[in-house]
């Protein structure tokens, strides 16, 4: 095998397992020692000096063998100079490098050192001077075969420029507040990086993406790509900087029967239309939609400390109702009123969000739409119609394959029953939806056959012993109520449908799309339905259990339930300002009903607030931190905008991401099918608007928005649609205001 071949993962690899670490640290240390080339995928440890002239950047491989330097000026008060030395040292000759400069420099001050590092953010540049944003501190929170994953515990911004050629503007108010509110994106919580595993994408495209050769930090998840611009711009690579995730990362272990597993829960949140949760609804005219989030549920076996090769991959996402529309911060009311801003006659901005997750995804694209359908006063009622009709707009005159698939399910209408049984409903969408879709298996390597385990509500802490990453144990719960009747049909029987798939891999085109009006209370409960029904079916595929359902009550779906319940206060922290609504997980661990009830309270209560009061300060930060709003000196400072709308919608972005394949959704065979084998599966690059709003400052301006203005209303015909409720041939759309709504006699309707 030849080294230089890979240039971003300097290490052999086994053909059939692309990611499979067995040979990574014994051939890449070896030749790393013997060729510095070698080192050049990754740079994991930095230190930083300074001079009055010059920053000299340190950066080293992670076993500190070999070096390189990169050199950047201080003497522009707003121009960013920098150099890559192209040549690598040895730790002998970097320390004798540092030397000379200090001696060079002993005139004026000599060479300090500033900090170390594990890598750069970002350097970015308000009204002058230009900032170096620098990981400090990192710590390790998984492992994805072989593959450290790592979040940031301190960070720290650097002015480049000397104070001596600063100008008074490095020191102006709005220099200071810009600098202020870019600190206020808390690196620390919720980001997540990898120097040596593309952690913005998913495992099935790590697989299939071969002969890739730069990081791809084009891709929608990664944050930091504006950020890291000028210095990848400057060097011609992503050495020196970090690719940046935003989202949740949760490893969870498991021991079955002396079987390692390891199941690992990954949300991605884009960067396009990015906000807060009232000022970022909809789509935006690019098709971007609002709170745009990828999951990914991987599993992977290990055993002593080395993995077999299998390995197994789902992913579904959420996102807001794409539509134009919106909801006003400033009412006093928890509730505000919805309103549908914009009259789209054909839907186009619907239309460019389904084709961007069709080139994303492939096909099929399953929606599953959990909004209600009766209200007193008409709200969500209002987008579920227009919702309706706008896939059926779509639906017109389309090849049955490429048909989008629609599942209205009311979930506060069902759930209010007190015989309900939500898991038991979402989790049969959820295997209709998978099905449909397949998921990503890698194949079965030849091993010795192993004893296989049907995981039931009947298993013991001696059968499956769960453990987090972190080393906390999670509190297993085995006292949920049982299933109802829809739920608790026999897992064999179900099972019969669902064959062993094979030596051959398979991988998953298409996905589950789930929406409610945030995206954020229901949808994760049904995430976690689709979650489960899929665990049960990876699990199996492995061979570690006889069925592919796994039981509600057993230990493992426990465990999941958990990941799942971190995973969406995470999200809801990050888009609505306070952790999820949910009475669905604790009724099922158990807990005390007064005890919810309180808890849910106290999140209305943080979640309005958050609402009115700080969102639009952290709508700022965010444009300013993903590069939406660049300040410049005499223009209108971000604070100044009445509106941040035609900040997301000037430029479209570039998506670097596509599930199926490098080529879009050209996947053969469709969903269970084995792909046709690549010549090298390498692992690919090492990773290293919205409407007027008002910001509100004060509780007097709350006040002074609570009068509503007059608004255009539209009412709704029912002509336009025929009996049978499809849409009319007519090409102008149906108004999204409607008096008169006809529920259907069944609780859940699917239209495919």
């Amino acid at each position: 095998y030849n080294i230089r071949s890979a240039p971003f993962f300097p290490f052999p690899i086994v053909p059939f397992h692309p990611l499979f670490p067995c040979a990574l640290r014994s051939g890449s240390m070896a030749a790393e020692a013997d060729d510095p080339t070698a080192a050049s995928a990754t740079l994991e440890k930095f230190r930083l000096y300074e001079t009055r002239a010059r920053f000299y950047v340190i950066g080293s491989s992670r076993e500190k063998r070999w070096f390189r330097v990169l050199k950047i000026d201080r003497s522009e008060p707003s121009e960013l100079h920098l150099s890559e030395d192209p040549v690598w040292y040895s730790q002998q000759e970097v320390k004798s490098l540092l030397q000379r400069i200090a001696e060079g420099n002993r005139s004026t001050g000599g060479l300090t050192f500033v900090t170390k590092a594990y890598g750069i953010a970002g350097c970015i540049k308000f009204l002058e001077s230009y900032y170096l944003i620098l990981v400090t501190k990192r710590r390790q929170i998984g492992c994805i075969c072989g593959h450290a994953i790592y979040c940031i515990d301190e960070s720290q911004m650097i002015t480049i420029p000397h104070s001596s050629v600063q100008t008074d503007v490095a020191t102006s108010k709005n220099e200071l507040r810009y600098k202020k509110l870019l600190a206020s994106v808390d690196l620390t919580k919720d980001f997540f990086y990898s120097y040596t595993y593309p952690i913005m994408q998913s495992l099935q495209q790590n697989v299939t993406s071969a002969g890739m050769k730069e990081t791809p930090y084009e891709n929608l998840f990664v944050w930091n790509t504006f950020l890291t611009e000028p210095i990848r711009s400057r060097c011609h690579n992503a050495l020196w900087s970090v690719a940046l995730v935003h989202g949740h990362f949760k490893q969870v272990k498991l021991s079955v029967f002396g079987r390692e597993l390891n199941v690992i829960l990954i949300s991605r949140r884009s960067r396009h239309f990015a906000g807060t949760r009232y000022l970022k609804r909809g789509v935006n005219d690019h098709g971007k939609v609002a709170n745009d989030v990828e999951t990914e549920q991987i599993v992977f076996e290990e055993e002593a400390g080395s993995w077999k090769g299998r390995m197994s991959a789902i992913v579904q996402m959420r996102g807001s109702i794409p539509l134009f529309w919106s909801q006003e911060a400033g009412r006093l009311s928890p509730k505000p009123d919805i309103f549908v801003q914009r009259y789209d006659p054909t839907y186009e901005a619907t239309k460019l969000h389904f084709e961007d997750l069709a080139q994303r995804y492939g096909q099929p694209i399953i929606i599953l739409n959990l909004i209600k359908t009766v209200e007193k006063r008409p709200r969500e009622m209002m987008l579920r119609r227009e919702f309706f009709n706008a896939v059926g707009y779509l639906n017109q005159n389309v090849p049955e394959e490429r048909k989008l698939r629609f599942i209205h399910w009311d979930f506060h209408k069902f759930a209010k029953s007190k015989s309900a049984n939500v898991l038991g409903v979402l989790g049969g969408v959820a295997s209709e939806a998978l099905d449909l879709t397949g998921f990503y298996y890698s194949g079965k390597p030849k091993v010795q056959k192993r004893r296989s385990i049907q995981l039931s509500r009947t298993s013991t802490a001696r059968d499956v012993e769960i453990r987090a990453s972190s080393g906390d144990l999670p509190r297993l719960s085995s006292n949920a109520d049982a299933l109802g009747s829809i739920a608790s049909q026999d897992m064999r029987k179900e099972d019969s449908k669902h064959e062993p798939l094979g030596d051959a891999p398979c991988y998953q085109t298409g996905v589950l799309r789930t929406n409610c009006i945030d995206c954020l209370d229901r949808t994760n409960v049904a995430q976690y339905a689709y979650g489960l029904a899929a665990l049960g079916r990876q699990l199996h595929a492995m061979g570690l259990t006889d069925v592919s359902k796994i039981h509600p009550d057993s230990s493992i779906a426990s465990a999941l339930m958990e990941m799942y319940q971190s995973m969406g206060d995470a999200l809801a922290h990050q888009y609505g300002g306070s952790a999820a609504h949910n009475t669905v997980f604790p009724e099922r661990q158990g807990k005390w009903k007064a005890t919810t009830q309180s808890r849910e309270f106290l999140k209305s209560i943080k979640r309005y607030y958050s609402n009115a009061y700080t969102d639009g300060e952290k709508q700022d930060a965010i444009n300013l931190f993903l590069g939406y709003f660049q300040p410049q000196e005499g223009k209108p400072a971000l604070w100044d905008l009445d509106t941040d709308y035609y900040l997301h919608v000037t430029t479209a972005g570039d998506d670097s991401y596509h599930l199926s394949s490098p080529h879009g959704n050209n996947v053969p065979g469709g969903s269970g099918d084995a792909m046709s084998p690549r010549p090298t599966l390498s692992p690919v690059p090492a990773c290293k608007e919205d409407f007027s709003r008002m910001k509100l400052t004060s509780f007097d301006k709350l006040i002074e928005r609570t009068c509503s203005s007059i608004r255009n209303v539209r009412l709704h015909c029912d002509a336009d649609l025929r009996p049978s409720g499809g849409v009319g041939t007519s090409a102008m759309a149906p108004d999204a205001a409607y008096v008169v709504l006809f529920i259907h006699d069944s609780w859940l309707n699917l239209l495919f």
